[in-house]
């Protein structure tokens, strides 16, 4: 099984720091409201052990963004927040505004892709331009989950063998701390590209 040496998980883990940081800056300009972004930690690990990493975790109801992107190696990249902490970035989202549950609800759709495209083309962005490679990215698409069952189904078949890249994320606005995660699910031959890629960035950064 491929592992992250020290040394690239660090550079990755500075990579999506800036990533979530650009993010950041464009939800606040959305929202009219200071949002901090961070990714706290990253690892690697094959698909099926992603249903060990959920589980406890609140996420038997989910809401999940995703998006695939291709170029110099291709990733399917999804956000996903359990079911409560999701309807509350739409609360928070909506400011003053009042709405009833029902009207929150109606909301999320939009508002979670949005915010998933921001999110996650912020640090498809902050890799393509520290690694000095390109992606091409699909619109966000939307979808909720009752069990991390579902969630693996919905990835397909095709994504059984693949690895993921396991980012967990914390979002505060207005004191409010909301945590999700970030999956990027990568092929066998998309890792070792991502790596190469990596070891090539250490040497041009002197850090290997």
């Amino acid at each position: 099984m491929a592992e992250l040496s020290e040394l690239q998980q660090d550079a990755l883990a500075e990579i999506f720091n800036i990533g979530v940081g650009r993010a950041a800056s464009s939800l606040s300009l959305v929202v009219g409201n200071q949002i901090e972004l961070t990714a706290p930690s990253i690892s690697l690990c094959p698909l099926d052990r992603i249903q060990e990493s959920l589980q406890g975790l609140e996420f038997r109801q989910f809401s999940m963004v995703s998006q695939r992107f291709t170029g110099d190696f291709d990733s399917q990249a999804i956000l996903i927040f359990p079911e409560t902490n999701a309807l509350e970035i739409v609360r928070l989202m909506a400011g003053a505004v009042e709405l009833s549950v029902e009207e929150l609800s109606e909301l999320e759709q939009e508002a979670m892709c949005e915010v998933g495209n921001i999110i996650l083309n912020a640090c498809m962005s902050a890799v393509a331009d520290l690694l000095e490679i390109a992606f091409d990215g699909t619109l966000p698409v939307h979808s909720f989950g009752d069990t991390c069952n579902a969630f693996l189904d919905a990835l397909g078949e095709e994504s059984k063998d693949s690895m993921v890249l396991f980012l967990q994320v914390e979002m505060r606005i207005s004191q409010h701390r909301i945590q999700g995660h970030i999956v990027f699910l990568l092929s066998v031959t998309s890792l070792e590209a991502l790596l190469q890629c990596l070891d090539v960035y250490l040497v041009k950064s002197g850090l290997q």
